[in-house]
């Protein structure tokens, strides 16, 4: 019987090529768009939030207790004691690949002429490990531990007229709201292609900026990478268990709220454009099958005269749908793979969509990330919307009279 069901549910969609083929169409685009929208929305996701955290935040940071609520004026009050030792502690715990401590001060940064504020950042020959700042560097080199020299963004250098060689100057208030005076050659320069970063950020050794800041073996915070990217909360709890009193350990999301806010609101827009996607799929689906029951009441006045159930013509109504499905879905096959050869190896270029100082670090390049359950979700997205649009249709079909079937005139 299922057999029989199958093939004269074949039979009226071969029959009804037209009709059959617009549904296969929409089945198919409905899948194509579905399947590489998940990839976008993947890759968007795992290289902003990669990015960031290879970046700036690492996975995890350790910071005294109340730092984070007065962090806008970047105290040097409020500090990691002993950060040397602690530091060492962490990196043995398991699942840390580095960590880095860190200084970070309010500095005005001066060519003799004109001058910046910026955030100058004390580190140490760790910081590489944990963040992509040696591999962002384009002019002249990062400094050996303990050398005096200035690593500054290359838009601040820009601004400045800085290169390497040149000598820079710099003003700060120490951890005792003593200004001092400072100047160190300029060493390098680097490149995020980030504003944020490249117009408003030095680097130092870390040594040099206690001295500098008249601070101890101390840092304002700790940084910790691990070994798996995907695990950020799991060793977020790590580290928080490993911790003195007095000390306190974030997930890397912390500290990119507005960034992660961004990307959740940009997350359900996509989701809802993708729900009325779907419900437009099953909408037309369902008028194509319900034109179909309207042109084929003679026919199935016949079926049922004949014997067959109103269960039987739901199915073979259902089985119709089902089988433009799995049609669609085969042929979605074919565009979703090149599309997606094609958003992942070459990506979308975002240099000429967004300005230079959107606060989001896209890269130069958007690349789609591919999964097998997006494939999944994506034909089972399909399959459901044929059977779902089918549905309705069956069940007017089932409950049509005999009598009335017969006798219509379409």
């Amino acid at each position: 019987m299922e057999v029989e069901i199958i093939k004269v549910a074949f039979r009226n969609i071969v029959r009804n090529e037209r009709r059959s083929k617009l549904t296969i169409i929409t089945i198919v685009i409905g899948v194509t768009i579905l399947m590489n929208m998940q990839g976008l929305l993947r890759g968007l996701t795992s290289t902003v939030y990669g990015r960031m955290m290879a970046m700036d935040t690492g996975q995890v940071q350790v910071e005294a207790e109340g730092y984070r609520a007065d962090a806008r004026r970047l105290p040097l009050d409020r500090v990691v004691g002993d950060s040397g030792t602690l530091a060492a502690e962490l990196a043995a715990l398991p699942g840390v690949k580095a960590v880095s401590e860190r200084i970070d001060a309010s500095f005005e940064i001066t060519n003799g002429r004109d001058g910046v504020r910026v955030m100058a950042r004390g580190i140490g020959p760790s910081e590489t490990q944990v963040t992509e700042l040696g591999g962002k560097i384009v002019e002249g080199r990062l400094f050996a531990p303990g050398e005096p020299g200035l690593v500054i963004g290359k838009g601040l250098a820009d601004k400045l007229g800085l290169r390497v060689g040149d000598a820079a100057y710099f003003t700060a208030m120490d951890r005792h709201s003593v200004r001092n005076l400072g100047s160190a050659p300029v060493v390098g320069v680097f490149n995020y292609d980030y504003p944020l970063f490249d117009d408003r950020m030095v680097f130092l050794d870390i040594d040099q900026a206690r001295a500098f800041l008249d601070l101890g073996e101390v840092a304002t915070r700790i940084v910790v990478r691990g070994d798996r990217p995907g695990a950020s909360a799991a060793l977020t709890r790590e580290v928080a268990g490993a911790l003195p009193s007095g000390l306190v350990a974030f997930e890397w999301k912390v500290f990119a709220e507005n960034l992660v806010s961004t990307i959740e609101t940009r997350l359900k827009l996509l989701f809802t454009i993708l729900s009325v996607l779907f419900c437009l799929i099953i909408a037309g689906i369902f008028n194509t099958m319900a034109m179909s029951v309207q042109e084929r009441y003679r026919e199935i006045g016949t079926l049922r005269a004949i014997g067959i159930r109103k269960r039987g013509l739901e199915r073979i109504f259902l089985a119709e749908g089902l089988i433009m499905g799995l049609a669609g879905c085969l042929v979605a096959a074919i565009p979703s793979t090149a599309i997606g050869l094609w958003l992942g190896v070459w990506g979308i270029d975002l240099s000429g969509i967004f300005p230079r100082d959107i606060p989001i670090p896209f890269g130069t390049a958007l690349h789609a990330a591919y999964s097998v359950a997006d494939a999944l979700r994506a034909l089972a997205a399909g399959l459901g919307a044929a059977v779902m649009g089918a549905l309705v249709p069956a069940r007017a079909a089932a409950r049509l009279p005999i009598t009335e079937a017969l006798t219509a005139t379409k």
